[in-house]
């Protein structure tokens, strides 16, 4: 019960930020930084939290994190961007990709080297 409860409360917050960052940024712009910054977050957290309570993993990883960026709302993108003309919509995907996994690497190495607390 612990465990779903950390992943629902975690879930209840970032989606909440999710929606901040698209209030404040707009929906385009909104989307990349959601999925940029929460792959750079779940690096850190991949580092940072193995030795934590699988409460703390999953609240941070699955809930906070899961929840805060969005591979619904990208896939809708790229969907949709594929419609209307297939080399934006390729360029979208591998650019969205390629960014993602290199924060989540940044990140992983960030929370290593201890350069966030």
């Amino acid at each position: 019960m612990k465990n779903i409860l950390a992943v629902g409360f975690g879930g209840m917050a970032g989606s909440l930020l999710r929606m901040a960052v698209f209030q404040f940024a707009g929906a385009g712009l909104g989307l990349w930084l959601v999925n940029i910054v929460g792959s750079f977050v779940i690096g850190i957290a991949a580092a940072r939290l193995a030795k934590r309570s699988a409460e703390t993993r999953l609240f941070v990883s699955t809930g906070l994190i899961g929840s805060f960026t969005s591979f619904s709302a990208f896939s809708a993108d790229w969907f949709r961007l594929l419609e209307t003309s297939l080399i934006t919509g390729i360029i979208y995907a591998f650019g969205m990709t390629a960014a993602s996994i290199a924060a989540a690497a940044f990140g992983l190495l960030a929370g290593r080297k201890g350069a966030v607390e």
